[in-house]
């Protein structure tokens, strides 16, 4: 006999599962593991509660401001928004409207909500249909006047320019407004009539310190923002009435 270890000894005497770096190995995985949930898993858990319970927040604003709630639409969903003539409602590819507030405040009848929308995402190396943004969040707030307007557009100056409303603005004769607001519409001479001092003094004395855009198309009037926390669309809501009254009084078709 020659003294060589048979086939496999090696293999026999040092047998995969006793390799002493294999139990080293998983304790690192699960060392890793474990640190990257201790930072994950709060963040996560944390905007779950916050989607989960704004339908419950907004549900007693709500009541508060004596509205009915409904957390879908009412509609078939995403419905709502096509009711609207406004450019916001046909942004991305996927919209939906959810958290209605309607009934009357102030003597006008209002419907509030969520809207979302997502984009396409597009991508030169592998092309996904399916591929979607994160949604785009938005607080609306709509009510209906008297009267047939051309489409008008006030929005904070502070807007970003994506965000803001196209065309040349349209310059009152009060500094104070101009320097809180930019207004945008194809009819340069109706915007300077509704804007009278009445609205502008409103506007800039007591509209609700929130970076509001107020939109105005044919008979209907839309307020909105990005998405509020539910403490704030009160302030939303019972803002719509003052400022419809006061459009009352501008120029109309």
């Amino acid at each position: 006999m020659s003294g060589r270890p048979a086939e496999g000894a090696a293999a026999h005497l040092w047998p995969a599962d006793d390799n002493p770096l294999v139990p080293l190995i998983l304790f690192i995985f699960a060392l890793v593991g474990g640190a990257i949930a201790a930072i994950f898993a709060p963040l996560y858990l944390d905007l779950f509660r916050r989607e989960l319970s704004r339908a419950d927040e907004l549900e007693k604003v709500a009541l508060g401001l004596e509205l009915r709630f409904s957390k879908a639409d009412p509609a078939y969903p995403g419905s709502t928004a096509f009711r609207y003539p406004f450019e916001l409602f046909s942004r991305g590819i996927d919209q939906a409207c959810e958290n209605f507030m309607t009934g009357t405040s102030g003597g006008v009848d209002i419907v509030a909500f969520d809207f979302l929308y997502r984009l396409r995402l597009d991508s030169d190396d592998e092309p996904d249909e399916d591929a979607r943004s994160e949604p785009i969040r938005f607080t609306c707030a709509v009510v209906r006047v008297d009267g047939q307007r051309p489409h008008v557009v006030i929005e904070p100056a502070s807007a970003s320019l994506p965000g803001r409303a196209d065309g040349e603005p349209v310059r009152l004769e009060w500094g104070d407004f101009n320097e809180r607001y930019r207004v945008v519409s194809p009819d340069r001479g109706f915007a300077a009539a509704l804007l009278d001092v009445g609205l502008m003094a409103w506007l800039v004395d007591d509209a609700p310190p929130l970076a509001l855009t107020w939109e105005i198309q044919r008979e209907w009037v839309l307020c909105r923002t990005q998405s509020l926390a539910p403490r704030d669309v009160a302030q939303l809501v019972t803002a719509m009435p003052e400022f419809a009254r006061r459009i009352g009084r501008g120029a109309a078709d």
